[in-house]
């Protein structure tokens, strides 16, 4: 499915105010991407990959223990 402007009858606007407003959220980065699409193209162990991806952002931030959650609301 290609998503595009013209399909669903948008126009392309330009964000001047800033990174949280009603247009959305910061575009991501091409590693983001790279690593969306990556996820997208094979399969994992849902709980393994959780366990693994906390304990490797736990050593980076140099703390006991992470956890990945989808948004702001959900760590909470």
């Amino acid at each position: 499915m290609t998503i595009s402007y013209e399909k669903f009858h948008l126009k392309e606007v330009i964000n001047a105010s800033g990174k949280m407003t009603i247009l959305g959220v910061s575009k991501v980065s091409e590693a983001v991407l790279a690593a969306q699409r990556f996820g997208g193209e094979h399969f994992f162990e849902m709980s393994e990959l959780s366990v693994q991806t906390g304990a490797f952002l736990a050593n980076l931030l140099k703390v006991e223990d992470a956890q990945i959650v989808s948004s702001a609301s959900a760590g909470i």
